[in-house]
């Protein structure tokens, strides 16, 4: 039988560190740093799997050949410690984007206490002319958040000059509203030290990732020279690990072009391989209500065994590469004689 099938603080930072200037730039809170690319225009991410990529490969042909540069035990440690460092920047870097956000709140809030209650303190004095001239200079329009402390620091001078005991809203007494303002410039430090704190251990996560991605490098060329692309453990090594930042996409689903059987209990199937990794072979035989892992990976493009009791066998295929698995294909029957 032949079976042919096609799938197809009111306050200024004047008088602060100069570092503190460098956070009066607003930065919206979702702009959360980057780490650095490293060589091969990867990242540290690209590198972590690779490396665990490269030592789940070097596990497996191990009875065949180690590298002798360095042992894969102290490959997966260097790996292990990359990840950890990794995790580290993660914090350090969501650190500082929740700093940067508590510093936005902080100023829009300082920004819109000083509008409400420079206005309330304008309408206190409309019948008091000297004092009014000397308020009706100051404005809140700021559109920095320096402008916004030199601002308020404005206004707190005049409130203290005119009246330091008023209080403009309930809860709002001058010492009230400058403390606000110091808070501003506390937030606004307090990203600097944040930002310093992740550049720090980006640059740690850079550093072990530039040594992880040259083991990554060296290892694979060498494991290339020792095992051709016509090898089982060349094979392997080219389908697992990857030689490019570029996210792999999973493999199409297999195309059968040819099944048969072929008498005595054998059956013979050809496939079209997929472009990377490997195939696959699912099984349900004569009065089975499911369908079970024949092969678990096929690197050859066609599949023959015997063995297979008479009846209809059902078969199913799916590619399966490092970015995950097909579709499964739809079932093909062969009648077993």
């Amino acid at each position: 039988m032949m079976v042919k099938i096609i799938f197809k603080t009111g306050a200024s930072l004047s008088g602060q560190d100069g570092c503190l200037r460098k956070c009066m730039t607003r930065q919206p809170e979702n702009k959360i740093k980057q780490r650095k690319n490293i060589i091969m225009k990867t990242d540290v991410q690209f590198a972590l799997d690779r490396a665990n990529a490269t030592n789940t490969v070097a596990t497996a042909i191990q009875a065949d050949w180690v590298w002798p540069e360095k042992p894969i035990a102290q490959m997966m440690a260097e790996t292990q410690t990359l990840t950890g460092q990794a995790s580290l920047t993660d914090t350090k870097n969501s650190a500082w984007g929740n700093a940067v956000a508590q510093k936005n709140a902080a100023f829009d809030s300082y920004h819109q206490t000083t509008v409400t209650l420079l206005g309330m303190t304008k309408t206190h004095y409309r019948n008091n002319p000297a004092a009014l001239a000397t308020l009706k200079n100051l404005h809140a329009r700021a559109q920095s958040e320096q402008a916004t402390l030199d601002e308020g620091n404005t206004f707190a001078q005049v409130w203290a000059q005119l009246d330091a005991t008023y209080v403009p809203d309930t809860g709002w007494t001058l010492a009230a509203f400058q403390t606000a303002g110091a808070d501003c410039v506390t937030k606004a430090a307090a990203v600097t030290t944040a930002d310093v704190a992740w550049s720090s251990e980006s640059a740690k996560t850079d550093a072990m990732a530039l040594a992880v991605e040259d083991t990554n490098t060296a290892w694979y060329a060498d494991a290339t020279r020792k095992f051709g692309p016509d090898t089982e453990q060349g094979k392997t090594i080219r389908q697992e690990v990857p030689t490019t930042s570029k996210s792999v996409q999973p493999p199409a689903t297999p195309v059968v072009v040819e099944a048969q059987a072929l008498g005595g209990g054998k059956v013979h199937i050809d496939f079209q391989p997929p472009d990377s990794g490997y195939i696959q072979i699912l099984h349900q035989g004569p009065g089975e209500t499911a369908f079970t892992v024949l092969v678990d990976k096929l690197t050859a493009d066609f599949y023959e065994a015997g063995g297979f009791v008479v009846g209809a066998h059902s078969f199913k295929f799916v590619g399966i590469n490092s970015g995950g698995e097909s579709d499964a294909s739809a079932p093909i029957v062969i009648q077993v004689t």
